[in-house]
């Protein structure tokens, strides 16, 4: 799957213009939109199986430009996506240069930035605000539980993403909200005097969208609203939400973490790394999972994706 994105990205690294991938990305969605499009109209059943197979490879191509988007949004950014860890090991160490720390977490805001870093803090050890030194010290960690670690920070960049986006939606309906309400207010005020509103004429009244939208001080911090929700609404916003991005994630961890001898990324090999390129890993795959859940929606509006 990932040959043909590989092979872009190499091109792209050689020194062919970011407009061009753009323009590639572009020209793909509209083939794959135009297949899909053709593949609605199959009525027999050998038309089907044809229409079948088209769509397996739709599929994979679909894959690929998302791949191709979130290598695109990297780049904006100027920040390489680490290649296959295997080429990053000398002697059994692991380092990852240079850091970009700054730039990974300049793509997120304030409130989700703490959050990552409490997720830092709590996947690698290391401390939000951590010298030099602390930085530069060295660990001991087995492949597979890096391999495991990432894909959970993946996960938990797609999920902030999500109910980031949630909770700004529901901030703002709020304060919508309050202003109409102030504006019933006002109106009906004008409508009874302002002495019926004085003894409580108004006071029974229901407000505009009352028990539908919390109120606003309810909504000032994102980890209190995300420790707020109940497991089911906390289970959606964490789920990738396409078969496309389940396999995405799956087909480029193993790319990156693969074992050439066993196949997978069940490594149980014991690496020393620092502190640094732990954070490193654990940033990149939050705005990966970030990344994700843009070019999902994105693509998703304009080829129907499978959900998961």
């Amino acid at each position: 799957m990932f040959c043909s994105c590989l092979n872009s990205v190499a091109i792209i690294n050689s020194g062919t213009s970011i407009i061009v991938l753009s323009t590639f990305i572009e020209s793909e969605i509209v083939i794959l939109q135009l297949i899909q499009d053709v593949e609605g109209t199959a009525n027999s059943s050998m038309n089907m199986r044809i229409a079948q197979l088209k769509e397996n490879q739709c599929q994979i191509a679909v894959e690929d430009v998302m791949y191709l988007l979130i290598f695109y949004k990297f780049s904006e950014i100027r920040v390489p996506l680490v290649p296959k860890l295997s080429s990053c090991l000398y002697n059994g160490r692991l380092e990852i240069l240079p850091s970009k720390d700054w730039e990974l977490e300049s793509i997120h805001s304030l409130e989700v930035l703490d959050m990552i870093r409490e997720h830092v803090t709590t996947v690698t050890g290391l401390k939000a605000k951590s010298s030099v030194t602390e930085c530069w010290a060295t660990t001991k960690v087995r492949q597979f539980l890096l391999a495991r670690v990432y894909v959970a920070s993946i996960l938990y960049g797609y999920f902030l993403k999500s109910v980031s986006l949630r909770y700004h939606l529901e901030r703002n309906l709020s304060l919508a909200d309050h202003d109409i309400h102030l504006g019933h207010r006002t109106s009906l005020m004008c409508s009874y005097g302002f002495k019926d509103a004085i003894f409580g004429h108004l006071s029974n009244m229901p407000s505009l969208g009352q028990g539908l939208i919390r109120p606003e001080e309810e909504l000032e911090d994102l980890k209190c609203y995300v420790m707020s929700f109940h497991p089911g609404s906390l289970q959606r916003c964490a789920r990738l939400r396409s078969k496309e991005a389940v396999n995405l994630v799956g087909s480029y961890s193993c790319a990156l973490f693969n074992n050439k001898d066993s196949g997978s990324f069940e490594n149980d090999d014991v690496i020393l790394t620092s502190f640094s390129s732990l954070k490193r890993l654990v940033l990149e795959a939050v705005a990966f999972g970030s990344f994700l859940w843009e070019t999902e929606d994105y693509i998703d509006n304009v080829y129907k994706l499978k959900e998961d």
